[in-house]
């Protein structure tokens, strides 16, 4: 009966140990509290390719990589970035969902933005060491683009717009070369308080 016994408990013991080690080596469900390796290889039963996921509380993928890309996923769990190579082999990043892209210098101060506006049209803009505004590109409502430059106190310079058209360091308007109302070239320039002074059309008299 002895004998039967300590067979028994043997055979499961072994069985239990199977069972575990195939779940290691064959993706079953396993938890550890820390892993501290030099390295980590993950691969699928045939020694080939596999992926690594992180999931919130509430068991939504926050983190994704398989397939040479990485996916980052909101609290929704909405793919939000995407960073992967393309055809050509070029790296490539795609931010979703509204998503933007800032840059900072050493002193934590703003340096670019790449983005979207408010009326969810693409831009970039351009900051100082300071982090004052230095130039803007931008589509803008009406389907429009337009270029603007800013002095080092970030007012605005210079803006093309249809139009180039400079200021002052007052913000008041100086100049606007472009085309008029008549589609003919125009020309106008304006007194250091904004008012107009001179004005001339490209149109033959």
């Amino acid at each position: 009966m002895f004998n039967y016994l300590a067979g028994l408990v043997t055979s499961s013991i072994i069985f239990s140990a199977t069972i575990i080690f195939m779940g290691f080596q064959y993706g079953g469900t396993q938890h550890f509290s820390d892993i501290i390796a030099n390295s980590i290889t993950l691969v699928d039963k045939n020694g080939l390719g596999a992926n690594l996921k992180v999931l919130d509380d509430d068991g939504k993928n926050i983190l994704l990589i398989n397939d040479g890309k990485i996916k980052i996923f909101n609290e929704e769990g909405v793919e939000v970035i995407t960073m992967m190579s393309d055809n050509q082999g070029r790296g490539h990043v795609r931010l979703k969902n509204g998503g933007y892209l800032d840059t900072f210098n050493d002193n934590d101060n703003k340096t670019a933005f790449v983005g979207e506006n408010s009326y969810g049209d693409g831009m970039l803009s351009t900051f100082n060491s300071s982090a004052k505004q230095t130039s803007l590109i931008s589509s803008i409502k009406g389907g429009f683009g337009k270029l603007t430059i800013f002095d080092n106190q970030g007012r605005e310079s210079l803006h093309l717009l249809k139009s180039l058209t400079t200021f002052n360091a007052e913000g008041k308007i100086t100049g606007k070369y472009g085309t008029n109302n008549t589609e003919d070239g125009s020309v106008m320039l304006y007194d250091r308080f904004g008012n107009r002074g001179w004005y001339k059309s490209g149109k033959n008299s």
